[in-house]
């Protein structure tokens, strides 16, 4: 019998406070200077649409009002003018750093867990007795990140584990992963995707599924932990299902092509949660169908790495969800989520 859920909604207080905002507010006019115009306007947009988003927060019913936000969000994202401006590289260091306030000050109980959502298909999983991070990265290029490396720290120190499902630059982060390793953190990957790293990189992946029970360090707690060898075509991309130690099993699929084995392969040996599958899943209606979870959690909406027609839209994604027969969320970066069993 399928597992039965209350859900509890904690809205993220975004305070959002930009200094481009505030020039904005004295600046009347913008003649001959559309540069500076773009940039103030982004920063007063995301502003407010944020403001938006902590009054309608995340959950299954989506409200008018929310579903606008996350479009302002869409269109501000796919405008290629704004990329790596000031507006944007502000308005992401903002909701990363309330993020990290939020996960300091957040503190499940019982069977509560609080998702996370972070950049692309990243996700932070906490519960009472463990915080598992899922495909960090900081976004941007190596020498110019949208997260600093301070706060990306920051964040790294209150997670206990990472789990990253393949090695596109968009999911996997060698600088996080150094800090995991040097902060002592076991850091599973499909493959030694670099050479020379820590003993916490460790390598799990079979020609099958496989079963591994991870010990987290200095926490009287363990996770179980299947994985499944999935692809992203030729490249190698596991599929994590992640048994929680208070019971509930979450499952990650990274950038996993749908394959009919592979699903029958989960739908056998795992008894699915909450699932979090990226937006573009094709079909998803299908793999979730075959993966029977309790909820489902979408990620990997506007990755600004990509062109603006794979960037993936929060509106793509209603869209894709709109047939599917579970419960589903749809969250911004930096937003969290409580589900209790």
């Amino acid at each position: 019998m399928k597992k039965r859920f209350f859900i509890t909604v904690i809205p993220f207080v975004f305070c959002l406070l930009f200094t481009s905002q505030i020039a904005a507010q004295e600046r009347l006019h913008y003649w001959r200077d559309v540069e500076t115009y773009l940039q103030d306007q982004a920063s007063s947009a995301f502003e407010k649409a944020y403001q938006v988003l902590a009054a309608h927060p995340p959950g299954t019913n989506h409200s008018d009002e929310r579903m606008l936000a996350l479009l302002t969000l869409d269109i501000l994202l796919h405008d290629t003018r704004l990329d790596n401006g000031p507006a944007f590289m502000s308005f992401m260091n903002d909701i990363i750093g309330n993020l990290r306030a939020e996960l300091q000050k957040a503190e499940p109980v019982g069977n509560e867990i609080r998702f996370f959502r972070f950049y692309n298909h990243g996700f932070i999983v906490k519960t009472p007795t463990v915080t598992i991070g899922i495909d960090l990265v900081r976004g941007g290029k190596a020498d110019n990140p949208f997260i600093s490396d301070n706060l990306m720290r920051s964040i790294v120190e209150q997670c206990d584990i990472l789990f990253i499902t393949h090695a596109h630059g968009d999911h996997t982060d060698k600088a996080v992963v150094q800090m995991f390793c040097e902060q002592g953190k076991n850091v599973i990957v499909p493959e030694e995707i670099w050479k020379d790293m820590p003993p916490q990189f460790r390598v799990l992946r079979g020609d099958d599924m496989m079963r591994e029970s991870i010990r987290i360090p200095g926490k009287n707690a363990s996770l179980t932990v299947q994985v499944y060898p999935g692809h992203q075509s030729p490249l190698l991309n596991n599929v994590y299902v992640i048994t929680l130690p208070e019971g509930q099993t979450i499952m990650h699929t990274g950038d996993q092509d749908y394959t009919d084995d592979l699903v029958a392969k989960i739908n056998s040996s795992a008894n699915v949660d909450v699932l979090l599958v990226q937006c573009w899943m094709m079909p998803m209606e299908k793999f979730v169908s075959g993966i029977k979870p309790a909820f489902v959690i979408t990620g990997h909406e506007n990755e600004m790495g990509h062109t603006i027609d794979h960037r993936e839209a929060y509106w793509l994604t209603f869209r894709r969800v709109a047939d599917i027969k579970v419960p589903y969320i749809v969250m911004a970066w930096g937003e969290s989520y409580t589900i209790t069993k």
